[in-house]
């Protein structure tokens, strides 16, 4: 369910307050944990689907909408357009299943980034080393940092344990591709951005992903970038805890705690939370900072502002929410330089309270400008062409991948926050040299400038780039002077030069964030359903 409460916001804001024919709702299917409901209605409507009372609402928008749930009980459907309400009840007993294809609130996807080039490991009945593309169904378990084992088979490698499960007799692991069991092994299957890929543990070959005890769910996004310098040689498909060790993309999803209840009056959102169950079940820590509620879970904490709100025994209730941002946890760069790392966080403004969502971040570092794409390089230069400048030399590229958010919809403004130790600077020439390229969705570049955001405690630079125009690719870059056209329409990469420090207001070299970097970042944050 992807953008269904943001649709609904730009709806009521511009439907006219004219009084509607009463609202009629036909329910069918379901009836059994796995199936759909399928909710008809004569009109587009805001429902909300939730199980025995209690559970977490799911919230949908339209004339014809599904729900899936993954438990018995009873399921309560609550229909409103233009002051009208329609309800309905459908008792959900045992049974069921469906395929693993389509994305249903009681699944999870993670989203992955596979690099390009390859990864090692080695095989456990023969000890011989193999190349395998990260772009393929086991390269996904590498990207996800999920442990495994194989043995050398005659059609390839066969994966005999994930996740520290191994294979017994008859039952196994197996991968599923949009849907579809895999035909050949999985360091053969090539994969594609926006492929579905799902590792389970299977006790027969005709039980689903959905009826195995242990899944796991991935959506792909590839990327033309390198992997990061000194990753495993000889691993096994263990994520590695050296200095060396390659840190993969990680998945830190972010929902509403336990005990919330989301709803929408008037096009207005009003939250409750049961802060003891909040606390207690989903271990999260909130707090109030006047009338912004902080919540944090993990590597990330949530913000939400409200006009106001009542605290009866930990019940917050009556919250009408005006703003929603969330800020990721410091996130620190190793540099090949020796001195002290950078660190890097984003700050998100969000346009609504997204129900089921991830950010997905990958950082690699850019050795020199041949590690960046054509494409993405091409965009950067055009943007600077603007203001007659070049990419000189290039720092670190950041990708960030995106599932139930929408630029523009449900992400507003982002700004990013570099931390670092002046000494760090090395070549990049001071703030006046630097740059943050945001290579938006389809493929054209805004230029952020750095600015100066003030130093921490033990004197260290905090420097900052934005707004930028929502979530995707960022390169840290220097920049040079454009060379002069030659009146052609060719393209030329500028030869790097070296810019003179820019003073501060003390007078002495602004530094920022290092040249050369050696690690990949895991930076993420941002919402999805709890797993159930």
């Amino acid at each position: 369910m992807r953008h269904l409460l943001s649709a609904l916001l730009i709806t009521i804001l511009f439907v006219c307050g004219a009084p509607c024919a009463a609202l009629t709702m036909d329910t069918s299917g379901g009836g059994a944990a796995g199936q759909p409901v399928t909710v008809t209605l004569d009109e587009p409507a805001f429902v909300t689907f939730q199980m025995d009372s209690g559970g977490v609402p799911v919230y949908a928008y339209g004339t014809a909408v599904n729900f899936i749930s993954a438990t018995t009980g009873t399921l309560s459907i609550t229909a409103e357009s233009g002051g009208e309400v329609a309800d309905a009840t459908v008792t959900i007993t045992s049974g069921g299943g469906g395929g693993g294809g389509g994305d249903t609130p009681s699944i999870v996807w993670k989203t992955v980034t596979l690099p390009a080039g390859t990864f090692n490991v080695t095989a456990e009945n023969s000890e011989e080393i193999y190349a395998v593309p990260w772009q393929t169904a086991l390269g996904v378990l590498k990207a996800a940092g999920v442990s495994f084992k194989v043995s050398k088979w005659s059609p390839g490698l066969l994966v005999d344990e994930v996740d520290g499960k191994s294979s017994e007799g008859t039952a196994g692991w197996m991968y599923q591709l949009n849907g579809m069991i895999g035909d050949i092994s999985a360091d053969k299957k090539m994969l594609s951005t926006n492929d579905k890929v799902v590792w389970y543990y299977s006790e027969s070959m005709t039980q689903s992903p959905e009826q195995s005890p242990k899944a796991f769910y991935y959506k792909v996004q590839t990327s033309t970038a390198p992997p990061a310098p000194g990753g495993s040689s000889t691993e096994t498909g263990e994520t590695g805890t050296g200095p060396d060790a390659t840190a993969e993309a990680v998945s830190y999803p972010l929902s509403l705690p336990p005990g919330s209840d989301l709803r929408l009056s008037e096009g207005r959102m009003y939250l409750t939370v049961n802060v003891p169950m909040a606390t207690s079940a989903g271990g999260d820590q909130i707090s109030f900072e006047g009338n912004t509620m902080l919540i944090t879970r993990d590597d990330v904490i949530l913000k939400i502002r409200f006009a106001d709100f009542t605290d009866k025994k930990g019940i917050i209730a009556g919250g009408e929410i005006t703003d929603v941002s969330v800020e990721t946890m410091p996130v620190t760069i190793a540099c090949a330089n020796g001195t002290a790392p950078p660190e890097v966080s984003l700050l998100i403004s969000l346009m609504t309270v997204p129900m089921d969502a991830d950010v997905d971040v990958i950082a690699t570092p850019l050795p020199n400008l041949s590690a960046v794409a054509a494409d993405s390089l091409s965009a950067a230069n055009r943007a600077l062409g603007a203001d007659g400048k070049a990419v000189g030399t290039a720092g670190w590229q950041m990708d960030v991948g995106k599932r139930g958010l929408e630029n523009g919809v449900d992400v507003g403004d982002v700004t990013i926050r570099i931390t670092t130790d002046p000494a760090c600077i090395a070549k990049m020439g001071g703030i006046s040299a630097l740059r943050l390229i945001h290579i938006m969705d389809d493929g054209t570049a805004e230029v952020l400038s750095l600015r100066s955001a003030g130093t921490t405690a033990d004197g260290r630079m905090m420097l900052e780039a934005g707004p930028a125009a929502g979530l995707s690719s960022f390169l840290f870059v220097s920049v040079t002077d454009a060379p002069v056209s030659s009146g052609t329409d060719t393209e030329t990469t500028p030869t790097p030069t070296t810019t003179a420090p820019a003073p501060t207001e003390s007078g002495t070299p602004l530094s920022a964030v290092c040249a050369t970097v050696a690690g990949i970042i895991g930076i993420t944050a941002i919402y999805r359903n709890q797993k159930r």
